[in-house]
């Protein structure tokens, strides 16, 4: 037995329940009236915290060993079970949502795609669509955040993955059908009608994804962006992707894609109006780096660490993957709890994020955490702003890439300011699959006329 695992047998975890449950519904009512609050307390509770979401008990891991043992063991801790396939119905069997018999065969085909020398072919994509978003603001002019974001990550994923431009009237189609969908799919997770567009959403996204890729298709060979690699793809025994599969492959990356990383620059972007210090040394960073003006650049991001911390430490605050399910596919013990096979898990990033005992003063916004000799002394389960072990986004460092590229970008040429007169809406959208923003309007002010500090 190895040192870790003689530790891990060795500790004694407290098991606590969560009070407040009501009849029928348990914790859903709590859950959904303030989710940041709600999960924010659970570690309070113990190392391992049973709670009630309508008739589901599920085990919610606080303590970083037990964070470890769920997410290295994805085997015993599958994606499966009743929540997942609600999910299933909107993103089907694609890489986020499959399980493990076929995580590993998913996950070898599409990693080429994701290689160094890829990302940097798609950072120029970046580039460009970052260059238009900050073009696109006007000195004065009030922008509401999310949706400005989200447009520029579904340009940029679609141009990367599909090879083509996606109008505004079809990124404004898809994203309320895929927030239709997730919404409809999470009522009817907790016995509530799923909502008269439910079905509609679920088949636009199903018929605008379809079209695209027989678009795709109708342009034939000679393609290099990333669903040509797809489609191209090999496994070990020869076998590629089936149409089904490549379908469902580009749903997910659709989601993965936008969503996740709008919310962390809106975020980002509201930290940084109400941290002028912050905001003015990632400045001073980027206008080191950018002097001539221009946009960010792959080769760029190495220069621009504090950038990156900014961005990390909004993505702990603020993880837009705030529940990660699992089931239990045996019988198995987890810190001395016995959790029969079919047993649901809860993994939450937000309640790992916001326990003081993986992070210090968890509420406050300090980048420099995340400094090497800082973050050397963190627990190595305790941050999963992409999820952890096997199943960690695959698209991590696209992402990352993606959101440090369109922050400098955008900071370079302006200083964001909080609109007179109204209060940015700091409480996340209820019960969705990303914690976004309600509502964040941000005044653009041209470098060189916003005030100082």
């Amino acid at each position: 037995m190895s040192s870790s695992a003689r530790g891990a047998a060795t500790t004694t975890y407290r098991h606590g329940t969560l009070p407040g449950a009501v009849p029928v519904l348990g914790h859903l009512p709590a859950l959904a009236r303030d989710p940041a609050r709600f999960l924010a307390r659970l570690h309070e509770y113990g190392d391992l915290v049973e709670v009630r979401l309508g008739t589901y008990r599920l085990a919610v891991p606080c303590h970083p060993e037990l964070l470890r043992q769920v997410y290295a063991d994805d085997r015993t801790f599958d994606k499966g079970g009743p929540i997942y396939e609600r999910f299933r119905e909107i993103l089907g069997n694609g890489l986020p949502t499959c399980a493990h018999a076929d995580h590993r065969r998913q996950r070898r085909m599409l990693q080429p795609e994701f290689r160094p020398e890829r990302l940097a072919a798609y950072a120029a994509v970046m580039s460009r669509e970052a260059a238009l978003l900050a073009g696109s603001w006007r000195h004065g002019e009030v922008v509401d955040v999310f949706p400005a974001c989200y447009r520029f990550t579904l340009r940029v994923v679609t141009r990367t993955l599909l090879g083509t431009e996606v109008p505004d009237a079809l990124a404004e189609r898809l994203q309320h059908a895929f927030e239709t969908a997730f919404a409809g799919a999470l009522r009817k997770l907790w016995m509530l009608p799923a909502g008269p567009g439910y079905r509609t959403a679920v088949r636009t996204l199903r018929r605008t994804v379809a079209d695209l890729v027989r678009e795709h298709r109708a342009h034939g060979p000679g393609r290099t962006d990333l669903l040509a690699g797809l489609v191209a793809a090999r496994d070990e025994d020869g076998s590629t992707l089936s149409d089904a599969e490549l379908h469902d492959q580009v749903v997910a990356m659709l989601l993965a894609g936008t969503e996740t990383t709008a919310s962390q620059l809106s975020w980002t972007l509201r930290l940084l109006m109400t941290h002028p210090e912050a905001l003015a040394a990632v400045q001073a960073e980027i206008d080191a780096v950018l002097a001539d003006g221009r946009p960010a650049r792959w080769e760029d991001l190495p220069r621009l660490p504090r950038t990156a911390r900014v961005l990390t430490e909004a993505l702990r605050l603020h993880p837009p993957g705030w529940v990660l399910l699992r089931t239990c596919t045996r019988e198995t013990d987890l810190g001395g709890r016995v959790l029969p096979r079919g047993s649901q898990v809860l993994l939450s990033p937000y309640v790992a994020h916001h326990n003081p005992r993986i992070f210090a003063d968890p509420a406050v916004f300090d980048p420099d955490r995340w400094l090497p000799e800082r973050a050397a002394a963190l627990p190595r389960w305790g941050f999963a702003g992409f999820a952890n072990g096997p199943r960690q986004c695959l698209g991590a460092d696209y992402a990352r890439a993606e959101a440090a590229i369109a922050l400098a970008t955008v900071l370079a040429r302006w200083h964001p300011a909080p609109v007179a007169g109204r209060r940015a809406d700091d409480r996340p959208v209820r019960l969705t699959t990303v914690l976004r923003p309600q509502r964040l309007r941000l005044r653009p002010l041209a470098r060189g006329t916003a005030p100082a500090g």
